[in-house]
């Protein structure tokens, strides 16, 4: 398949939770402060337990640090090279404020958002190849029923001693789409005009969650190579299961 044929959007997340930092509260405003430098925001927010770091012309790239939470948000990125950059980045500006030191990581997680369109695919295919080959419906009580079916996403959470991964999929229409993609919509409006522009009319939605929980002590040299491998495991799961789709569509 030509890659040409496919219009993707992405979203990523990256969060790493650890045990209170009481100390936090005596420092927040420094680490605003050097956060800013190093990283070039130029918008703050300092709360009781958090601080939040955004960029006023460009608000697609947002950071957090909390009492016992850190992470980031990244709209419209579907390159895994780029998601993992900004993990180095982030954990580099933490690691470089020393009083920053969380003792025990309690969860890493990883979490991508893909919503793919290709062309000349309708949504009622979509439906059905998703319907036929991935929830296998046609194998089940559920294809007794008269009616249509006009919605359809699956759930599934799997544990390993690895990794973990909550899923979520299944054919999606642009307007549901446009609200889990473009949560600031004013930008878009004044850069590129209205989301329906940027949106296809349907495609297939994935959001994956990879993460590991009590990983206990952990520098944040060591969190940086796992949440970089988890971010190549989601990016992975993706595209085994778009591409499994795509090939059932007829």
């Amino acid at each position: 398949m030509s890659k040409k044929e496919f219009t993707t959007l992405g979203k990523n997340i990256f969060e790493f939770r650890y045990d209170t930092i009481v100390s936090f509260y005596d420092w927040k405003g420094t680490l605003a402060e050097h956060l800013i430098n190093e990283l070039k925001f130029d918008g703050f927010r300092i709360s009781n337990n958090r601080i939040d770091l955004v960029n006023l012309d460009k608000l697609d790239f947002s950071m957090f640090v909390g009492i016992q939470n850190a992470g980031f948000v990244l709209e419209n990125n579907t390159d895994v090279e780029i998601f993992k950059s900004k993990i180095s980045s982030f954990l580099q500006a933490l690691k470089k404020f020393e009083k920053f030191t969380p003792k025990k990581i309690a969860r890493i997680g990883v979490r991508w958002n893909f919503f793919k369109h290709k062309k000349n695919i309708s949504f009622a295919q979509i439906k059905k190849a998703f319907e036929e080959n991935i929830v296998q419906l046609n194998k089940t009580p559920y294809n007794k029923f008269e009616e249509n079916l006009v919605d359809i996403g699956l759930p599934l959470n799997f544990r390993g001693e690895k990794l973990n991964y909550n899923i979520l999929h299944g054919p999606m229409e642009q307007n549901q789409a446009v609200g889990m993609f473009f949560v600031n919509r004013e930008i878009y409006l004044d850069r590129y005009g209205k989301p329906s522009d940027i949106v296809p009319k349907h495609g297939f939605f994935f959001d994956i969650d990879v993460f590991k929980e009590n990983l206990g002590e952990m520098t944040l040299d060591d969190l940086k190579t796992k949440a970089k491998d988890f971010t190549e495991v989601g990016y992975e799961k993706f595209n085994t299961i778009s591409d499994e789709l795509f090939n059932k569509v007829q």
